[in-house]
């Protein structure tokens, strides 16, 4: 059961990722008359894959990458 939450959350980021910023992408095709949809495609894939990264590290267990060492909080001496 684990495992169908898993792959179930997984699709739905990367989903969004990709929808998001793609639809970011047409919106501003369509205003300003440029062609900038695949770039935003792209970065909605790299964020898709980011976002499915951080899940399955915190399944397993594991520190991300891309967390920061404080969480966060600054500390003051």
């Amino acid at each position: 059961m684990k495992m169908l939450a898993l792959i179930s959350q997984l699709a739905i980021a990367m989903l969004t990722a990709v929808l998001i910023s793609g639809a970011i992408g047409y919106g501003i095709d369509s205003y300003f008359g440029t062609n900038i949809f695949i770039f935003f495609l792209i970065l909605g894939v790299a964020g898709g894959y980011k976002a499915c990264y951080n899940i399955i590290c915190k399944f397993l267990g594991r520190r991300s990458l891309f967390e920061s060492d404080t969480g966060g909080e600054s500390e003051h001496k």
